[in-house]
């Protein structure tokens, strides 16, 4: 998997400065976990927020060494939005990885599978339950607010049923100035058997910038009702290559396009279809920055603010499409496109970090590739294993991980 790093969205990550020198006081790192959610929330503050952890592994192999390639050692606030293994499965691993220093949060009551148990287990001594209307402060003006919890109300106690976990998803808005972002695993709209939660929430949050699809693009998510009240400018579908439940659902791709909303998605997903000027498939981790005045960016492109949802991307960058085959052997090829000519630079690590091979070349605007025959810089083959590429060039910066099986 990929994740595309402009060049002056590479400051953001690091350092939460972008090239201008304004500051961004809020990157919001939306990350590839294949059939679950992981939502990295960074103050510029320094606080941090994990909303969900992926699958059972995710947490240890992704989410972790993502943490620690932005310099990140513990976490302030950890969030559960309900207790599928999806996106409870890594809390425990990064839990025990890093440690979280406030709380927390998750939709109290319990469940009866191993992997919540290893979660519940794993953060009982820090362990709250949520409260609509709860704010977490992360300081430098960007705050987390509880907007649903156990139904939103639409629901009775105890809540207790396992056909209606979805339906109990703890959701949240994110807020920093003007830039509102909603993320709420997988809450459901009243669709495909399951409860109307979107409705009551969508009037509660009103006009978004950014939507997280709330059950990875599932047909039971993005109700027509919850669309028309958040008329988000850009939507995030978190889903896998390939994706066994089928997700994106066309019809919940449908109610997205009708408020004309710009689709970004992790990974190809179903093959449900959208308008082609109206979606980028990313092929990794989306990471979104915004200093809450005038613009925000998503993976490097520049969106205006616009309350009636019909922003469009600014500014052309370097486009990520992996590497081809994945898992492979002997050789695989790193793909790319270029809006502008220039330098390219292009490297492999190992997953300590130590350079392993490099080349650069002068390349002209367009479609790009690289070839990698598994061999270090002195010709020698590689063992099976997670290897990383990182391509840097005037019009971005980019990386990405692959798989050698010998």
């Amino acid at each position: 998997m990929a994740v595309i790093r402009p060049a002056a969205v590479l400051a953001f990550l690091i350092t939460f400065l972008p090239a201008s020198g304004l500051q961004a006081d809020v990157t919001i790192h939306c990350l590839s976990v294949g059939q679950a959610d992981a939502t990295l929330i960074v103050s510029s503050s320094g606080q941090t927020l994990l909303f969900d952890g992926g699958s059972n592994g995710d947490g240890e192999d992704i989410i972790v060494p993502y943490m620690a390639n932005l310099g990140i050692t513990t976490l302030d606030y950890m969030a559960a939005s309900h207790y599928h293994a999806d996106h409870v499965g890594g809390l425990d691993e990064v839990y025990e990885a890093v440690g979280v220093t406030q709380g927390v949060y998750d939709r109290g009551w319990s469940y009866t599978t191993l992997t919540y148990n290893d979660y519940a287990d794993a953060v009982a001594s820090m362990r709250t339950t949520a409260v609509d209307g709860q704010i977490i402060d992360l300081g430098d003006g960007v705050t987390a607010t509880v907007v649903a919890v156990n139904g939103n109300g639409q629901l009775s106690s105890p809540y207790t049923s396992s056909s209606k976990e979805n339906d109990y998803c703890l959701a949240l808005l994110v807020e920093c100035g003007d830039f509102d972002f909603f993320v709420a695993g997988d809450l459901t709209g009243g669709l495909l058997g399951y409860s109307d939660i979107e409705s009551s929430v969508g009037l509660e949050v009103g006009d978004l910038e950014v939507y997280r699809v709330n059950h990875h693009g599932s047909g039971s998510s993005s109700n027509t009702n919850f669309m028309a009240a958040t008329t988000p400018e850009v939507s995030i579908i978190s889903c896998p290559v390939s994706s066994s439940y089928g997700h994106p659902h066309q019809e919940a791709l449908d109610r997205i396009a009708a408020v004309n909303s710009y689709v970004y998605q992790a990974a190809q997903g179903s093959d449900a279809t959208y308008t082609a000027d109206m979606r980028t498939i990313v092929n990794g981790h989306i990471v979104v920055t915004s200093d809450g005045v005038g613009e925000y960016y998503v993976n490097g492109t520049m969106w205006d603010m616009d309350e009636l949802g019909t922003a469009v991307p600014l500014a052309p960058v370097l486009a990520l499409h992996g590497n081809y085959p994945n898992p492979f052997n002997p050789s695989t090829e790193v793909r790319f496109d270029l809006p502008d000519g220039g330098p390219v630079r292009l490297s492999i690590h190992d997953l300590r970090g130590r350079t392993l091979r490099e080349a650069s070349w002068e390349a002209a605007p367009g479609a790009q590739a690289w070839r990698w025959n598994g061999r270090d810089r002195s010709g020698r083959e590689l063992p099976s294993g997670v290897y990383l590429y990182r391509i840097v060039t005037r019009s971005g910066d980019g990386s990405g991980r692959m798989t050698l099986a010998r």
